[in-house]
């Protein structure tokens, strides 16, 4: 029941925030990247993509990079004129845009560009460029309205003159919702086409001595708001009688509080509030439709982003884009959930720098307990702007409230626990209006002079428990009587109640314990340097801690969870928790606030970084949770309050991601549904995007490759490309999906048909002509294997009939008539014939170096085969051994001359290698020729002394 009324509270709170719609201003996030800082002109094509006029050239930003179509070094003579004056789409994907000197236009698909009309419009300075809802392209020049196809094609032109016969131009121009169109003229009023007489004709006069400039119809009423040259925002209502068509209104001031009534541009947002810029800034104003009158919201620019402003651009999700010349271009967005700022003026009017809250606690009634650095305990109410410090106060004047770090609620109502730094003392504080009022002091015992008070927490009971920088303390409120509860802990950093009672307390450097609220203890075993505590539903227990973890313990299971990268921390000191009624988790660090949904794991941040919202930096110190259930955060310069709400527990919605670049072999090809790439083409780059500017640094996205990727592949934060090198032959299907700006992902999935095409040889003719060469191999190796073996059959037949030749050479005297056996000596005696020839022609041909074994067996008659096996049988060598061996002998016999040296030798062996003759020599006898003839001359020396 207690959430239920919690949760009507807060949804009022919302209604109320929904009407007040809170304003915030981003720099446009690609700026560093344009070739120029000044924007001329902003346009958002119907794929999303945002584009720019500059001065040198026009821009494409995807929310990530820009590219640029310019002449330049690289594309000279592309257009005539850098200067973009003005951009329109025509068909879907067809982007028109002026320049200084004539029009083009460019084809997304292939970003080709097309010169419109050079014989009439290439000297022209396109002025403007409007699409009506018949698809035609309306162009504005010097003193004429030229009308075109979606196809490029001149309909008609209108030459525009005033009543004096002299030129003019078109200042505005407008489509109805009845689809009817009306321009200004300057000081010839407003004009509508006829389109039966295919010509402008006056719709009605101008407002005396009025120059007018743009023209807009209200988003609910058919009247319509006309800007002026000199007399701000008129009413030009067609239906009122002709004396009263225009109403005028008090001129818009600007922020150095002078009166601005040039009207330049002008757009109406969502809340139907008017916004212009002007000569000087940029004006926003509200129409009161009961009391006819036109009042100037409290919205100032800053001054950071100039005065000089040209066009304001409403894009599709309703942001207003606003071009800057001499400032920084930027985004004017309407955030229903961002925090409410306190800038604290009274505060900064008291002293001399910035405000730096280091603490807070909600004091009610719009009132705030501070401790500002420097200065020390203050009371500050936000509703009207005042302050009050300890010092106004005589009684307080000999109390330590000059550095106060850390403040807790107290049960009763307004009050607060302060503890000083260092201080062995706690203070509790009340309040009477504005007044400061000093309840309690609580001390330490005097026996604990090294410990000081870092932590409270009063508990339902009446308990003040009291952390130090070496124990947990507890106070008796009734009597204030302190017990040391445990002095061996270190130092408390935290200290939170269950809803059953019992006390956690988290350490620096010993982890999480738990007071039971019997009195005994239990030591949680965690490794962690807990900072921070918060408690959810008695279930779970979150902590962070100084290495910048977030993890919840689960009470039941005692399971650790790690929620670090769910909710987009990055390492950075988390300062503190704390949970919000609809369940979701606040974590604090020192430039960023985080708002995380366990349930779903979606996430918010905030930013100090982006000048998203007032502070630069969070105190670690400085949170409370108010008595209104907001939560606020002090830092520098001020506080902000944030307003739980459940935006993160609604379903994604279906935001699709576009293909915003190919590259194939890093170069940029055109975009499509599918791509062909030829076979030498085989490195490819895309880059994709959800073209949420606003979000784009926190968007993460998820992609694979069908045919090639199993499982998502999920970037980081901001990353938006993929690279595949190498990509084999085949056909793929990319698929990428993205997440909102809270982190959930979406289902709405896009595809890119991606086709390598196979090499020659990897075609199905190449594969089939392999097959062919492989069955032919296998014939052909067939037949060599039955040729073979019948010459193997046809050697050992001719093996047969040399040995019966030998035989019969053997055989001196006449073969006996009578049978005779043979014995086995005569086969011997075979062998050794046989070898004696072998050696013989060897020995002949010892100096021929290109003898080999094909030699040998033609000196011998022999096939080469027959002889390898012949002498293998006989020697146990091979031919080519047998011939090294009888060389190697003989190069013994030869180096034992001490005259004859080792290159002799192997000359007269065949070898003309030294090397490899002297590699032989020592395979055969282990030891280089020149090492044996050295010992040989030792053996004569020793010889010839003996004898």
């Amino acid at each position: 029941m207690k959430r239920f009324c919690f949760l009507l509270i807060f949804s009022l709170i919302e209604i109320t925030i929904q009407a007040t719609s809170n304003i915030r201003i981003t720099p446009v996030p690609s700026l560093p990247q344009l070739p120029v800082s000044a924007i001329h002109r902003i346009f958002q094509d119907s794929e999303g993509l945002m584009w720019y006029g500059t001065v040198n050239g026009l821009c494409c930003d995807d929310g990530y990079q820009i590219s640029v179509i310019r002449s330049d070094i690289n594309t000279p003579g592309l257009l005539n004129d850098n200067t973009i004056q003005c951009i329109a789409e025509g068909e879907p994907g067809k982007i028109w845009f002026g320049t200084d000197h004539g029009a083009y236009i460019l084809d997304k698909a292939n970003r080709q560009i097309t010169s419109l009309s050079p014989e009439i419009l290439q000297r022209s300075f396109i002025n403007n460029i409007w699409k009506t809802s018949d698809g035609d392209l309306w162009i504005a020049t010097s003193n004429k309205l030229l009308r075109y196809a979606p196809t490029g094609r001149l309909k008609k032109t209108h030459l525009l003159y005033d009543h004096k016969e002299a030129p003019s131009w078109v200042a505005g121009f407008c489509e109805t919702r009845q689809k009817q169109i009306l321009i200004t003229i300057g000081r010839e009023g407003i004009y509508q086409y006829d389109a039966k007489l295919d010509t402008f004709t006056q719709f009605a006069p101008p407002p005396p001595s009025r120059n007018l400039t743009c023209i807009i119809q209200d988003r609910t009423h058919n009247y319509f708001w006309v800007g002026t040259y000199s007399d701000g925002v008129l009413l030009f209502n067609p239906s009122a009688p002709k004396d009263s068509l225009y109403t005028n209104f008090s001129l818009p001031v600007n922020p150095a509080e002078k009166k601005d009534g040039c009207v330049l541009y002008l757009t109406q947002d969502r809340n139907n509030d008017l916004w212009m810029t002007t000569m000087t800034s940029l004006v926003s104003m509200r129409y009161d439709a009961t009391h006819h009158s036109l009042q100037q919201t409290d919205f100032r620019l800053p001054s950071i982003y100039g005065g000089m402003l040209n066009e304001i651009y409403k894009d599709k999700e309703e942001n207003l884009w606003v071009a800057s010349f001499d400032g920084k271009s930027f985004i004017v967005h309407f955030s229903e959930n961002a925090p409410e700022e306190y800038s604290l003026p009274a505060l900064q009017k008291r002293i001399i720098f910035q405000p730096a809250i280091m603490s807070l606690s909600d004091a009610g009634e719009g009132k705030m307990w501070i401790s500002q650095e420097r200065i020390g305990l203050g009371l500050y109410d936000l509703i009207h702007d005042k302050v009050t410090f300890h010092n106004d106060f005589q009684a307080l004047s000999q109390l330590s409230l000059g550095a106060i770090k850390h403040m807790s609620k107290s049960q009763r109502e307004h009050n607060v626990w302060i503890v000083p730094e260092g201080k062995q003392i706690i203070y509790e504080f009340g309040r009477k209006g504005m007044q400061m009022k000093h309840v309690r002091t609580l001390k330490l015992p005097a026996d604990r002079p090294k410990s000081h008070f870092t932590q409270t927490y009063e508990d339902r009971d009446g308990t003040l428990w009291a952390g130090t920088n070496r124990g947990l303390y507890a106070f008796s409120l009734h009597d204030n009587a302190c017990h040391a509860i445990c002095d061996t802990l270190g130092q408390i950093s935290c200290i939170k109640e269950g809803e059953q009672g019992n006390l956690w307390i988290g350490t620096s450097n010993k982890g999480l314990y738990k007071l039971h609220k019997k009195g005994s203890w239990e030591k949680i075993h965690s490794p962690l340097s807990i900072t921070s505590l918060s408690m959810q539903e008695d279930s779970l227990i979150w902590m962070g801690t100084q290495e910048g973890g977030v993890y919840s313990l689960n009470l039941q299971t005692g399971k650790l969870t790690d929620h670090t990268r769910l909710c987009g921390l990055n390492g950075n000191i988390v300062n503190q928790l704390e949970f919000d009624v609809y369940g979701h988790l606040w974590i604090d660090t020192n430039q960023k606030l985080i708002e995380y949904n366990p349930k779903n794991h979606s996430f918010s941040t905030y930013l100090t970084t982006d000048n998203s919202m007032l502070l630069r930096r969070f105190i670690p110190t400085a949170i409370c949770k108010g008595h209104d259930g907001r939560i606020y955060f002090g830092g520098i310069p001020g506080i902000c309050a944030v307003t739980p709400s459940d935006r993160l527990d609604q379903p994604s919605k279906d935001i699709p991601t576009f293909i915003t670049g190919l590259y194939v072999m890093g170069k940029p090809i055109a975009n499509g549904n599918s791509l062909t790439l030829q076979p030498d083409e085989y490195d490819l780059d895309i880059h994709f995007s959800s073209l949420d500017y606003l979000n784009a640094r926190k968007i993460r996205y998820a992609y694979r490759l069908a045919g090639l990727d199993k499982e998502w592949n999920y970037t980081t934060v901001g990353q938006h490309t993929v690279s595949y090198k190498h990509l084999p032959h085949g056909n793929y299907v990319f698929e990428v999906k993205a997440t909102d700006g809270y982190g959930i992902w979406s289902e709405k999935v896009t595809r890119l048909h991606i086709e390598r095409l196979p090499a020659f040889y990897q075609t199905g003719w190449a594969i089939a002509f392999y097959i062919w060469v492989v069955i032919a191999g296998i014939f052909a190796g067939l037949r060599f294997y039955l040729r073979r073996m019948k010459l193997k059959n046809e050697e050992l037949y001719a093996d047969s009939a040399e040995l019966m030749k030998m035989r019969s050479y053997l055989d001196e005297k006449p073969v006996p008539q009578t049978e005779v056996r043979i014995s086995e000596t005569e086969f011997t005696k075979l062998d050794e014939i046989l070898l004696g020839n072998i050696l013989k022609a060897v020995e002949e041909s010892l100096s021929e170096a290109d003898f080999d074994v094909q030699h040998l067996a033609e000196k011998v008659n022999m096939s080469r085969s027959t002889l390898t096996r012949k002498l293998k049988a006989i020697t146990g060598l091979t031919p080519l051994e047998y011939i090294r061996r009888v060389k190697m002998q003989h190069a013994c016999r030869m180096l034992k001359d001490p005259h004859t040296t080792v290159n002799e030798v192997a000359l007269a062996l065949g070898y003309y290698n030294r090397k490899y003759f002297t590699s032989c020599f020592k395979e055969e006898y282990g030891m280089p020729p020149s090492e044996f003839q050295k010992q040989q001359e030792k053996g004569d020396t020793s010889e010839s002394k003996e004898g």
